[in-house]
């Protein structure tokens, strides 16, 4: 979105979005998560990468409705493998039979899904209810804007539930598996992750997870090296001139999220997975030889994982803390074993694993 609409939605989410205000979901997270790595273990065999989507639908669900509908969870996820299946066919138009027709169809019937989430939610939470007012579910179906009108028509509604569902599905399941590859591959570092998430308190704090140096050095390198999404757009909303080059308004232009996570000029051998590069330096494993000075937290052109700017992604703290508390809650009670990993590229960047 851009313009107007785009400034009205960001100031009416952002707020919901922000660091401390996503702590209000860690509760529900991290209950979620023990019961999804506690069935994961019972089970006693070899897990695919797959079930990291349907965890991620799980946290969505439960952090709109504090409860779970696994029938509408697994319609949500057959539907959305179908749908991005789609993105890859010969042609865009909507031929009987082609892999794009079944995809646009799979997104009808996911459009139809979040119109009942829509449904359930305003039934089950008025607008003046906690739920309405403290949850993103609640700030997309009643937000209102500074004149006190509503900001979304009901098919605005549906559109951005879509949206965030679809940035976190995808995303949640490459981040998580591609963490466990770069583990697997670094005992060292898992050994270290290990050890430091063992202290921390029970139930996970907010604030335990947010400085643990080790714990969030792991995640920043395994996004470095692998980011879920390598790139993206931009459009001039005037003329630019650069280097002697003129680009018109409305010139769109790709970035490379990859291409600066792996510059040699940035990260000394950006090659490998050295959480190292990302602890504080007076921690016992620093190592100046690896420090590239960068502050990950900081998100700027040298590590645009979330992209930066007023299009910043809105979602990044709650990313940043799901994946905090899977990773905490998996080393901390379980060990865990790699195997038959894969180097994914699309729809997202990252590895496919089983575990």
């Amino acid at each position: 979105q851009t313009g107007k609409y785009h400034r009205v939605l960001r100031r009416l989410l952002e707020p919901y979005f922000a660091p401390r205000f996503v702590t209000n979901y860690l509760k529900c997270m991290d209950e979620t998560t023990s019961d999804e790595l506690e069935s994961w273990c019972e089970a006693g065999e070899f897990h695919s990468s797959e079930v990291f989507k349907m965890y991620a639908l799980r946290l969505f669900y439960v952090s709109a409705f504090g409860n779970v509908d696994e029938e509408m969870i697994a319609s949500l996820h057959d539907d959305f493998k179908q749908w991005l299946g789609g993105f890859m066919s010969l042609t865009t138009k909507q031929i009987p039979g082609t892999s794009f027709a079944e995809a646009m169809k799979a997104r009808d019937r996911i459009l139809d899904t979040v119109d009942v989430l829509i449904d359930k939610f305003m039934s089950e939470n008025p607008e003046d209810s906690e739920r309405a007012q403290i949850t993103i579910m609640g700030r997309l179906i009643y937000g209102k804007d500074k004149d006190n009108n509503r900001v979304m028509t009901r098919d605005e509604m549906k559109d951005n539930i879509l949206n965030l569902i679809f940035a976190g599905h995808d995303t949640t399941y490459a981040s998580i598996s591609t963490l466990l590859y770069h583990l697997s591959e670094n005992k060292d570092a898992m050994d270290a992750l290990a050890a430091e998430v063992s202290t921390l308190s029970d139930p996970l704090t907010a604030d335990e997870l947010r400085n643990a140096p080790v714990l969030n050095a792991c995640i920043h390198e395994s996004w470095r090296c692998d980011p879920p999404v390598a790139g993206s757009f931009r459009k001039a909303v005037k003329e630019l001139q650069h280097k002697g080059y003129s680009f018109g308004a409305g010139s769109v232009f790709n970035y490379s999220i990859l291409m600066a996570t792996t510059d040699e000029k940035l990260y000394k051998s950006h090659e490998k997975f050295e959480m190292r590069r990302f602890l504080p330096k007076d921690h016992p494993l620093y190592s100046s030889d690896i420090d590239s000075g960068i502050d990950p937290f900081q998100g700027r052109s040298s590590y645009p994982i979330f992209g930066g700017g007023t299009h910043v992604c809105l979602g990044k703290a709650f990313a940043q803390l799901e994946l905090r508390v899977l990773a905490a809650r998996l080393l901390k009670g379980y060990k865990v074993e790699v195997r038959n990993p894969e180097k994914v590229y699309f729809p997202v960047n990252g590895w496919n694993i089983e575990f």
